[in-house]
């Protein structure tokens, strides 16, 4: 999905403006969502080709917020540390015990640039272990990365998954907490909600993985997502910078450009 500047900026513009909100909202769910032992996997979803970027999109060298003093990363670097850091933070589901995300897993798919982004994830993976699969047939389209990751689930017996894209690069911590406290407090599907339509990231159950299989071409997770809110089994939350990804190289300098 490519977005025009203005659009980008006010994503941009409504995520600053909704931190704050969020904060509330996290510091209520914390206070109400009950301690579970589900077993959640995280999907970070990296085997396109990146065509219409014209080069290895993810491996572009974006500003770092890692405390190790790396002033640049690779995207997929940048997006794979934050999802690691919700294993260092403390969800505070439940006051008693306050348990951290032990029971979640990380997955990261790749494909069409794996001899080239698999290196560059080898430090994060040396401080803080995940799995990582290649998919042989990521030329045929999303699809084919969503249904592996969701065969995945099933194999090892996982009782959700978070899919996200490795090129949403404006997600924080703080967004992905939120939807993961959702999921904790409803039991139901949780959704980002960003430019008036439902979207990734997003959580589903297993029960909901069989519908995986129906999925072709670049065809993602959306129309179950509206499947699932047409039957009443879905919460969305509204994430402005789930908005925000990376198609092209102008999408790259309009995005580093509100970053200034």
């Amino acid at each position: 999905m490519t977005l025009s500047p203005a659009q980008k900026s006010a994503a941009l513009t409504s995520t600053e403006q909704t931190s704050t909100e969020q904060t509330s909202t996290e510091q209520t769910l914390a206070e109400q969502a009950p301690c579970s032992s589900k077993r959640l996997l995280i999907v970070v979803l990296a085997a396109g080709e990146s065509k219409r970027f014209e080069g290895v999109k993810l491996a572009q060298l974006i500003p770092s917020l890692s405390a190790t003093g790396i002033s640049e990363q690779a995207i997929i670097s940048t997006h794979v540390e934050r999802l690691q850091q919700l294993y260092c933070q403390d969800l505070d589901l439940e006051r008693q015990e306050t348990p951290s995300l032990q029971h979640s897993s990380l997955l990261i798919i790749l494909g069409a640039h794996q001899p080239i982004l698999q290196p560059l994830l080898a430090e994060l993976h040396s401080r803080q272990p995940f799995d990582i699969l290649v998919n042989p047939q990521w030329q045929t389209g999303l699809a084919s990365s969503v249904s592996l990751a969701a065969s995945y689930v099933k194999e090892q017996g996982f009782d959700a998954m978070l899919l996200t894209l490795a090129d949403q690069v404006a997600l924080s911590v703080e967004d992905y907490r939120q939807l993961i406290l959702m999921w904790h407090k409803t039991g139901k599907e949780v959704a980002a909600h960003y430019l008036d339509d439902l979207g990734v990231p997003a959580i589903f159950n297993a029960s909901t993985l069989p519908l995986f299989t129906h999925l072709s071409g670049d065809r993602g997770a959306k129309s179950i997502l509206k499947q699932q809110a047409q039957q009443g089994a879905l919460v969305a939350i509204t994430l402005p910078s789930a908005a925000i990804d990376i198609d092209t190289q102008a999408d790259l300098a309009s995005w580093l450009a509100l970053k200034e």
